[in-house]
C-alpha cells in the first residue's frame, strides 16, 4: 500500500536530516529515505570545518549564504542538544588562513575583500602567539568566530530529534524512481511501496542527486569529488586552531584528534582510499611542520563530496515540475551550509520568505542561458 506524508526528503545526509527535523517541528507528517544509513557518505567524510572566509574566493552571494548559516548555528546546536540530549562537539576555535613568505602577497589580497567581513591581519609575530608550534609560515588571516563540529555526531543528533518528532525512516530504501503525473511530481517510488506527498519532495542526495532525478527532462549536472581525510593523534595535541593553507587544512578535536585532509579526485562513486591518496595526505602533514616520528595514523577515511557545475549550492524548485525541490551540490560545505538550507526547506513549506536572494542557486541556472549566473565566489 502507498503511504501518504506532507512532505518527503530524499537523502539522510546532515542536510536531509536537518531538514526533515525542522519540517517535524512545523507540524507536517514527512517521510525520510536514504539508500542507506543516515550520514554515511559526504557527512561521514567532513570534518567539520564551519569557515566562510577561507572557502570562498570573493566576496558576493555564496560567501554572504555562508555566513549566514554560521550566524545560526549556536541557536541551531542549542536547539538540537535539548531534543537529541547529544553533544556534538560544536565550537568556536577560530581559524587561521596561513602563508609562506612567497604566497604572501596572494593571500593579502585575499584580505582586502576579506577585511570587511572581520578578518584580522597577522603577522608572523603574532601568528607565532596564536600557534606557537607552526612552522614556515610567515602571515595570517585570522577570524575568531570561526568555528566546527563533529559531523557524525550532528546527524546523529539531527536524526534522533526527527524520529522523536514523528519522522518516518525508511533506510536502506534506494528511490527507484520519481511518482509522477503531467507536470508535478507527486512522491517517490521504492522497491516494496510508493510514498506520496501532499506537499513537495525534497531531494538532498547529494552525489546521488543526479541519479534520483535522471528520468526528468533535464539532467541536473551535479557530480561526486571523491576526498580522502586522514585523522591522527600526538604524544600532546598543539594546535589550537583550524589551520588552512590553501585547500589543506589541520583540525585540532576535542577528543584530541587531529584531522587532516583533504585530497580531491574524480572517481565517479568510488569511495575507497587509496595509496596515492595516503601519500598526499602524508604530504601534507609535513607541510604543517609535524614530526612524523610522533604521528600516530587513527583512521584513514574517504567520501563523495556534490559538486555541481559552477561549484555552488542548488537550491529551489526543479524549473516545470510542480512539488519538486532541490539541496544538494554543497561540495566541501554541506555541513556549514546545511542549517540554513534546512531553514530555507522549512521556508518553502510554509511560505515564509527566502532569508536572502537565492537566484545565484537556483537549478534552473543550468538550463537556461539568460537567467543569472554567479562563479563561485
Amino acid at each position: 500500500m502507498n503511504a501518504h506524508y506532507d512532505w518527503i526528503v530524499v537523502g539522510a545526509g546532515i542536510i536531509g536530516s536537518l531538514a526533515a527535523w525542522r519540517l517535524a517541528q512545523k507540524g507536517l507528517s514527512v517521510a525520510l529515505v536514504d539508500a542507506g544509513s543516515p550520514g554515511q557518505q559526504a557527512t561521514a567524510a567532513a570534518a567539520g570545518i564551519l569557515s566562510p572566509l577561507a572557502e570562498a574566493t570573493a566576496s558576493g552571494s555564496f560567501v554572504k549564504l555562508m555566513h549566514m548559516s554560521l550566524q545560526r548555528y549556536p541557536t541551531m546546536i542549542a536547539e538540537l542538544t535539548k531534543e537529541s540530549g547529544m553533544d556534538m562537539q560544536y565550537h568556536i576555535s577560530g581559524a587561521l588562513q596561513v602563508a609562506r613568505e612567497e604566497d604572501r602577497e596572494q593571500l593579502r589580497h585575499r584580505y582586502t575583500w576579506q577585511e570587511p567581513l572581520g578578518a584580522q591581519w597577522v603577522d608572523q609575530t603574532e601568528l607565532k602567539k596564536l600557534e606557537p608550534h607552526l612552522i614556515g609560515y610567515s602571515a595570517a588571516i585570522y577570524d575568531p568566530t570561526e568555528s566546527q563540529v563533529h559531523p557524525p555526531l550532528l546527524v546523529q543528533a539531527a536524526v534522533r530529534a526527527a524520529l522523536a518528532r514523528g519522522v518516518t525512516p525508511y533506510f536502506g530504501s534506494p528511490v527507484r524512481s520519481l511518482v509522477t503525473h503531467n507536470d508535478t511530481v507527486q512522491g517517490v517510488a521504492l522497491p516494496s511501496q510508493d510514498l506520496l506527498a501532499h506537499h513537495g519532495v525534497v531531494i538532498a542526495a547529494g552525489a546521488w542527486s543526479g541519479l534520483v532525478t535522471d528520468l526528468l527532462q533535464h539532467r541536473l549536472p551535479v557530480v561526486p569529488i571523491r576526498g580522502q581525510v586522514i585523522s591522527v593523534k600526538q604524544d600532546q595535541q598543539v594546535f589550537r586552531h583550524i589551520i588552512f593553507h590553501g585547500h589543506t587544512y589541520l583540525v585540532p578535536k576535542r577528543d584530541g584528534r587531529l584531522v587532516v585532509g583533504a585530497t580531491e579526485d574524480v572517481a565517479g562513486f568510488d569511495s575507497r582510499v587509496t595509496t596515492k591518496g595516503l601519500t598526499r595526505l602524508s604530504e601534507i602533514l609535513h607541510s604543517f611542520g609535524l614530526s612524523e616520528s610522533n604521528v600516530y595514523v587513527e583512521r584513514l577515511w574517504a567520501g563523495l563530496r556534490p559538486k555541481s557545475a559552477d561549484g555552488l549550492p542548488v537550491l529551489g524548485p526543479w524549473p516545470g515540475r510542480k512539488g519538486l525541490y532541490l539541496a544538494t551540490g554543497h561540495y566541501r560545505n554541506g555541513v556549514l551550509l546545511s542549517v540554513l538550507t534546512a531553514d530555507i526547506i522549512s521556508g518553502w513549506a510554509t511560505g515564509q520568505p527566502d532569508p536572502m536572494d537565492l537566484t545565484p542557486f537556483q537549478p534552473g541556472r543550468f538550463w537556461n542561458t539568460n537567467s543569472t549566473k554567479e562563479r563561485r565566489q
